[in-house]
């Protein structure tokens, strides 16, 4: 006999449990956990790569932009001396 589902009576059939005993997927078989796993670690390492080269165009600009205020009040200093004229 034949129920609404399709099978058999006292036909076999593999459910998935997480740890509280709800129903889940199946689980990814080792080749998809592997591609996976490359993906996420190659976004990862991207992510942070991108975080680190970020926080260096930072601190760089930052130090360019002292860099050059305290050339300007250098400047402001030593400019008017150059204006002199001789003679």
């Amino acid at each position: 006999m034949v129920d609404d589902t399709g099978l058999r009576r006292g036909s076999t059939i593999t459910v998935w449990q997480d740890t509280h005993g709800a129903l889940t997927p199946e689980p990814a078989d080792p080749a998809e956990a592997a591609a996976e796993a490359v993906f996420f670690g190659v976004a990862a390492a991207l992510a942070l790569s991108g975080l680190a080269l970020g926080a260096g165009a930072l601190a760089r600009w930052r130090l360019d932009q002292r860099r050059l205020d305290q050339w300007s009040r250098e400047w402001d200093l030593i400019g008017p001396q150059w204006s002199q004229k001789t003679g």
